[in-house]
């Protein structure tokens, strides 16, 4: 298995609180992490596709999503 050794960015997201004169927002930090490159792609994880991110205590796994299409059923008319 080779590694990558990734930066935890920061984020902002808005968190609506109400006051007297109506809704003000404020900002808190998150966390985040952003993964880019052609080593995805050559790991199976194309644009567009949907992934899963399981995670736990200090894990993160992230696995493509097995997304189910419906199948075409056809009637036979004779």
């Amino acid at each position: 298995m080779k590694t990558k050794k990734l930066k935890i960015l920061c984020s902002f997201r808005t968190r609506q609180s109400s006051n007297v004169w109506g809704r003000t927002g404020s900002y808190i930090e998150t966390p985040k992490i952003s993964m880019e490159g052609k080593w995805l792609e050559a790991l199976g994880f194309h644009i567009g596709d949907t992934i899963e991110v399981s995670y736990e205590e200090n894990c993160i796994r992230i696995t493509p999503a097995m997304v189910c299409e419906p199948s075409l059923s056809y009637e036979n008319k004779n």
